[in-house]
Parts: C-alpha cells; structure tokens; sequence
C-alpha cells in the first residue's frame, strides 16, 4: 500500500507543478541558458587556416622555401613590386604580412604583436642568420646544434583548467539555483496543504511518510527535467559531431551524482520543516537555515573550493552537493575524496529520511499554531 500511496502522491505533485508557469519557465529558462553556452563558442569567429604574406624583392636567402614549408599556420605567398605596394596591400587588407627584402629585411604589419607576426620573423632571422653564417665560414648546422642542445626542458602546464572551472561555474550556478527554487516549493506547498487542510484529506487515503516522500520525489522529478533541459543541448551537440568545451562532460556526471542526493536531502528537510508552521507565510523563515547552507555552499565553491577549507567542508553533507562538482571538474580532489564525500552524502539522505519522516508524521497533523521541537518531542 505504501509504494502505490507514495506514487499516487508523486503523480500528484507532477501535474501540479505542470500547471505553474513558473516550473514552465524554469525549465524553457535552463534550456535557452545551456544552448547558449553550446552556441556561442561556434558563432565566435575562428583563426583563418591560412595567412597570406607578400614579398618584395629579390629572394637571395632562400626565404620562399622556408615559408612554405610551414603548415600551422599555412602561408599563401604573393610577389609585391615594392614597398608601396606592399604597405598598401597590409593596409587594405590583401595580405596580412608583407616582406620587404634587402640588407635589413622589414616586415609590414598591422599587429606586431600577433602570433603571425613572430612566426614570420623567426623564418626570416633563421634564413637571414644562416645566410651571414656562410659568408664568415662558420658551418650553420654546427650552430643549430649549439642551440639545440641549449633549449631548456618544457614541462606543459594546464591549458584546459580554466575551460573547466568555467563549466564547473556555470553547472553550480544552476544547480544553487534549482536547489534553492525547488526546496522553497517542498516546504511552502506543505505549508500550504497543512494550513487549508488539504493535508488531512490526504492523510485519509496515504500515509503520511508516504505523503512526504511522494512530494519529494514528485518535486525532486520536476528538478531533474529541469536538469534534463539543460543536458539536451549538449547531447544534442555531441551526437551532432560537436565538441564540448573543456571538462564539461566530466562536469556533468559529477554534478548529477551530487545533485541527486543533494536535492533529495535538501526537499526531505524542507518538507519536515514545512510542516512545522502553521501558514503558507512562515515557510520561508523555517527553511532559512537550509538556505543559508546553500548560499554558503555556493560562496565557497566560486572562490575557495581548491582550497584546504573547500577540501575540508566537501565532506559535509549539506555543502558537498555544491562543493564536489566544482572540485571534480577543476581536478582539484581525489578519487578517495569524492568517494567519501559522496558516501557521507547518501548516509545523510539516510538518516534525514528516517528522521524527517517521523517529524512530519507527528507535525503535520497538529494545525493552528506553528509547533515547536518540544512538542514534537512530547508528542512521541
């Protein structure tokens, strides 16, 4: 009786939230947000794959040959009269380097500055230096060798991790956001239930764990459709041949594992709490402390939470759902770490089960005043 009467409560709560715009417009809201951030990189315009450079004069140092062989990025030479047609050529946007060739080879630019720009010089001071070499009898390759055995060791850094923790921000905003939302829905729809006395009608046909745990899972699915609206651009996006952007996917798993058993703690204490009160009004200030848990939680997470206070309070129930995502996706724990954090998370949901249900049981049927902790404890 009690799975049929916790189903019966979640279908209820499903279409009723499926009437409220608001849930309408969270979900559209999520939606347009994660197919923006899977558009915008796309429209963004990208390097071109080739540049075209210009010469002018005679190619007495073999300068030609070394720019072709370049292919990252790829070169498209031209021949220039001379240096007023070259200059005119940058200006107007017909190439984007141009050299002039003599005793003191010059480079035309617009961004000296640029990428293209040191990749060019570099050519031509090799070309320009090898050429000097020969003429004062000195061998080039020996040179070459000299300076190969110099160059340090390259130790590659991160590129990535501000991709990541770009995604990691964007995933705990929602999720906060969501949290937030949905555990002010749990507690004011019991408050308000309890207080027009839908509730007694209901406790007449489900019991009341049955009627707690249903409006949780029957809100708790209402947050993961959210959740969903917000996923499909990117499966839409991967099952298209798009790339994601950097430690999204890794993001994603992470956060769902820790939003579920998030979510699922915070609405069994909303729901407890909001049978507490007596009127729909009280519900925002019995679930305050939760979501003071969660503003903390965020705080932490955008500015701490590669540090040792952010390690240390990942192990906290109440905080790790906001904490651990971002912790995954920037690499900053450990596999031991999000194992134990996320097993302290679900023994949580556990004990605020047992404990949340046994609080509502005897609070949601005492109506006309907002009950206290000791008259729970002395309604055993």
């Amino acid at each position: 009786m009690s799975g049929r009467a916790t189903r019966l409560v979640i279908e209820r709560e499903v279409r009723e939230s499926a009437r409220r715009k608001g849930v309408w417009a969270m979900v559209i809201l999520t939606f347009l947000g994660a197919s923006g951030v899977m558009l915008v990189p796309s429209l963004l315009p990208d390097d071109p794959d080739s540049h075209t450079l210009m010469l002018v004069g005679d190619d007495d140092i073999g300068l030609t040959e070394a720019l072709e062989a370049s292919t990252d990025p790829e070169l498209e030479l031209s021949n220039g009269t001379d240096r007023t047609a070259a200059l005119d050529a940058v200006t107007e946007g017909d190439a984007d380097i141009a050299v002039v060739l003599g005793d003191e080879p010059t480079l035309l630019v617009e961004d000296e500055g640029s990428d293209l720009v040191n990749l060019v010089a570099g050519i031509v001071a090799d070309r320009v230096a090898t050429e000097r070499l020969t003429d004062l009898g000195i061998d080039p390759s020996d040179v070459q060798v000299a300076f190969a055995d110099a160059v340090p060791a390259i130790e590659p850094v991160d590129v990535e991790r501000e991709g990541r923790q770009a995604s990691a921000f964007v995933i705990t905003l929602v999720l906060y956001i969501l949290t937030v939302v949905l555990t002010s829905q749990v507690a004011a729809g019991v408050a308000v239930e309890k207080s027009n006395r839908v509730s007694e009608v209901l406790l007449a046909i489900v019991p009341p764990r049955a009627l707690l745990f249903g409006k949780v899972i029957g809100v708790g699915c209402v947050g993961l459709i959210t959740l969903l609206a917000g996923v499909t651009p990117v499966i839409i996006r991967l099952a298209t041949g798009g790339d994601l952007p950097a430690g999204l996917g890794r993001t994603l798993i992470a956060s769902s594992a820790w939003f579920v058993g998030g979510l699922a703690l915070y609405l069994i204490m909303a729901g407890s709490l909001g049978a507490l009160v007596a009127r729909q009004e009280e519900a925002g200030a019995v679930v305050l402390p939760l979501t003071m848990f969660l503003v903390v939680g965020y705080l932490i997470t955008v500015s701490a939470a590669d540090s040792t206070l952010g390690a240390v309070l990942a192990y906290v129930p109440l905080l790790s759902p906001m904490i651990e995502p971002y912790r995954v996706a920037i690499g900053a724990g450990s596999p031991a770490e999000y194992a134990t954090s996320l097993a302290l998370l679900i023994a949580a949901v556990v004990v605020a089960g047992r404990v949340g249900a046994a609080m509502f049981r005897r609070a949601i049927v005492q109506t006309g005043r907002r009950i206290r902790w000791r008259d729970l404890r002395s309604s055993r």
